[in-house]
Parts: C-alpha cells; sequence; structure tokens
C-alpha cells in the first residue's frame, strides 16, 4: 500500500500558547495537558473529518477511477452502514496542541488569552520523535488493526481535505474487495471506521491554516458508545478504567492517572504528561505574550526556582503589535 500523507519534518521545537496560570501550572507541576478535543475551543473537531470522509465517498460511488464504482450497490450499503457507524463510535481523544511558529497573532487571540498569556516553546526532536514515527506509521495505515493506538501519535494538523480523501477511499475499496469472501457488510463497516478513527484529529479545515498546528494525541483504552447495546460489557469497561487511572511510562515522558476539570458547566477528561525526568532540557523558551505584564527577569527567576534553567536570550517579548 503507498503511502498516502506526507508529513512535515519534525521540528527541532514547537511552541505551546496558553494563558499565564495554564504557564504557572505546566512550569511548577512539570506537565503538558493532553485534554478531550470533542470539549475544546473548536466544536466541530473530529466531526469536520468524518463529513469530509464519507461526503467524499458518496460523491465517488460511481467514479470509474475507484474499484467500488464496479459494485454500486454493494458500496452504498457499506457507506450507509459506515455512516450508521460513524454516529456513535465516539470514544474519547486527549490531545495537546502546538505550533510550528513562536510569535503568531492567531495564536495570540485564540490560545494565548487574547494576548495576555505566554507560549512555552518545548523540545520535540528527542521527546516527541517516537511519537512522530508512530503518527507516520498510523496515519499511512500501516500495520494498522481493528485497536486505537496504545501510546503517543504526533504530528502536524492537515488543512486539505485531499490527503483524508485519498485515507477514505483507499481504505474503502480494499474493504469492498474483501467483503464477498472475508467479512460481513457490519463487520466491514465497524473495522472501516475503527481504522480510520485515529486519523481524525490530524485534518482540519484549511480555515485553521494560519495556526501552523501540530499535536500529540492520545487514545484512552476505553470502549465507545452505545454503552446499553447486547454486546457491551460493563466487567470489561471496569478493567479498561482501571489502567486509565493509573501512572504509565510513554516514550519520554510519565502519563498521569485520567483526572477531569471544569469547563463551562462540562466535565472535560484529561491526563498530564510529566516531563519530570527531563525539565531542562524540554522547556527551551518563553515567548511573553503582546498584552502580558509579566517581564523577562521574573520569567527567569520562576523557571529557575522549578529547575528549568535557560538563557534569559531565550525568553522573549512578543513582536506582535496587538492591542
Amino acid at each position: 500500500m503507498k503511502p498516502v500523507l506526507h508529513p512535515l519534518p519534525l521540528p527541532s521545537v514547537v511552541y505551546h500558547y496558553c494563558s499565564v496560570d495554564t504557564f504557572f501550572q505546566i512550569i511548577t507541576n512539570h506537565t503538558i495537558r493532553l485534554s478531550d478535543i470533542e470539549k475544546s475551543n473548536d466544536f466541530m473537531e473530529k466531526k469536520w473529518a468524518i463529513q469530509q470522509c464519507l461526503q467524499h465517498i458518496r460523491n465517488n460511488l460511481h467514479n470509474p477511477e475507484y474499484p467500488c464504482s464496479r459494485q454500486p450497490g454493494l458500496a452504498s450499503r457499506l457507506l450507509r452502514e459506515m455512516e450508521q457507524q460513524f454516529q456513535q463510535y465516539n470514544t474519547m481523544i486527549l490531545a495537546a496542541c502546538f505550533s510550528s511558529e513562536r510569535d503568531l497573532l492567531s495564536q495570540w487571540r485564540g490560545y494565548g488569552d487574547n494576548g495576555y498569556g505566554v507560549c512555552i516553546g518545548v523540545s520535540s526532536q528527542e521527546e516527541f520523535r517516537p511519537a512522530y514515527h508512530r503518527a507516520e506509521q498510523y496515519l499511512n495505515l500501516k500495520g494498522s488493526d481493528q485497536a486505537l493506538p496504545s501510546s503517543l501519535l504526533f504530528a502536524n494538523i492537515r488543512y486539505t481535505t485531499r490527503e483524508i480523501e485519498a485515507i477514505c477511499m483507499q481504505m474503502f475499496c480494499i474493504y469492498m474487495n474483501w467483503l464477498p469472501l472475508r467479512t460481513s457488510l457490519e463487520q466491514a463497516a465497524t473495522q472501516l471506521v475503527r481504522i480510520l478513527y485515529p486519523a481524525l484529529p490530524f485534518f482540519k479545515s484549511r480555515a485553521f491554516s494560519e495556526e501552523a498546528e501540530w499535536r500529540c494525541v492520545y487514545y484512552p483504552d476505553l470502549p465507545a458508545p452505545p454503552y446499553e447495546s447486547e454486546t457491551f460489557d460493563e466487567t470489561d469497561f471496569q478493567q479498561l478504567l482501571s489502567r486509565e487511572i493509573l501512572e504509565e511510562n510513554l516514550d519520554r515522558f510519565r502519563i498521569l492517572p485520567l483526572d477531569y476539570r471544569l469547563r463551562k458547566n462540562n466535565l472535560v477528561p484529561y491526563r498530564d504528561l510529566s516531563f519530570d525526568d527531563c525539565p531542562g532540557s524540554f522547556i527551551r523558551s518563553i515567548t511573553i505574550g503582546p498584552k502580558c505584564p509579566l517581564d523577562r527577569e521574573t520569567v527567569k527567576v520562576f523557571l529557575e526556582l522549578h529547575h528549568i534553567s535557560i538563557s534569559m536570550k531565550d525568553i522573549y517579548l512578543s513582536d506582535v503589535s496587538y492591542r
């Protein structure tokens, strides 16, 4: 199977924009938070990618360039089953978001507390390299199976529909060919949805392209709804949940137990990544937002007190003219 995605080279540093309060928590606790993307600022997370995927298949059922056009009736039934499966399959995805740009107006507006926040530069060459290679494998559907990835993925966001359409049609046509011999319509749709699902967090509308986003993603090992179906196993759910409330090592991080915070009258699940074993090498720079009252000397001393030693030249004041 030829690769359908072409990742950008892994940058040496990526940048996390946040409020001063979040900056304080990151530095004092030595953690980066992975939160449920469906409860993020963009409420269309995942939904947009699903819509693009299904719409492209729908538009090309009779396209002679694709093998599915030779059996349009079977293709239509498989598509309808996929649509039903996607409505039900909504398991949790946790993510931390970064940018490849250090001082970007759109990021200050959207994530840096409207310019009153801070941008934290973190090392990605070593810390995220295993997750980067793992994402490359999954997003090109190499060795994919029914299970979600069991560790971190790290990749750049794609802002074009072309790549997600290529993934969808490639997998749809493969499973179309398998249907008569290997599996039922329902099983084929279930496998398709489960294989495509890990890719969803890495696609966004081109309207967000200025953000130049990279994303670290973790998939909790919890079953997707519906939880009242005949196949739902309460005992199995409890066993999976017990693993999510334990610490474990992931690459160069420790991932802390699943927890919740309140946001706009909603419970938002998260797991924190601890960089406690490498705080000095992980935090590479700090940029103070264009409206932020912090000064460089205060930031320098604060970092030193929490065992993060970076040069004063790596503590920047934003150059963005934003009032």
